[in-house]
């Protein structure tokens, strides 16, 4: 049973990299390489809206905990460590396809939010030791859900769409 949940949380996680990688690379639109300029900014803060900072720290979250959730027998600076180099990996898969602006904002913003989703997930298996494996099944499966519901919504609406309050 205990192998099961973890092989659902193991697929779960897989499937919100993929909307990770979508999400980052492609801002929730159609797949496209090249087209546009290679650009890098090295100046933290410099050209970022705070909407964009916080869909940063918003969906690395979820991936920090799907890390912490799938990797548990890594320390945590091992699992720390992931986030900035999954983070990075990406914003140079972005330079090279030339598929939006790289940025250092981006790196750190991504890493923060995945630093918050590995400190929920300890904070959660503190919590809920007896019930530990089942919480973090839903909580995945909560994120997963969400994470269909953002994808859903770039695709019909261009934006996140959360009822009333749309964010721009």
């Amino acid at each position: 049973m205990r192998r099961c949940l973890n092989c659902l949380i193991f697929g779960m996680g897989i499937a919100y990299t993929l909307f990770l990688i979508w999400a980052v690379l492609w801002k929730c639109g159609v797949p496209f390489v090249g087209g546009g300029e290679r650009v890098f900014n090295i100046l933290p803060f410099n050209n970022n809206t705070r909407w964009e900072m916080q869909f940063n720290i918003a969906v690395f979250a979820p991936f920090g905990f799907y890390v912490a959730a799938s990797l548990r027998k890594l320390s945590l600076p091992k699992l720390v460590l992931i986030i900035p180099l999954a983070s990075l990996a990406l914003e140079v898969v972005q330079f090279v396809l030339a598929v939006g602006r790289s940025d250092v904002t981006d790196l750190l913003m991504n890493t923060l939010g995945g630093i918050i989703g590995i400190l929920a997930f300890l904070v959660l298996t503190r919590i809920f030791r007896k019930r530990e494996q089942i919480v973090t099944l839903v909580v995945c499966a909560l994120m997963t859900l969400f994470e269909v519901y953002m994808a859903v919504s770039f695709i019909f609406w261009g934006q996140l769409n959360l009822g009333f309050m749309i964010i721009r």
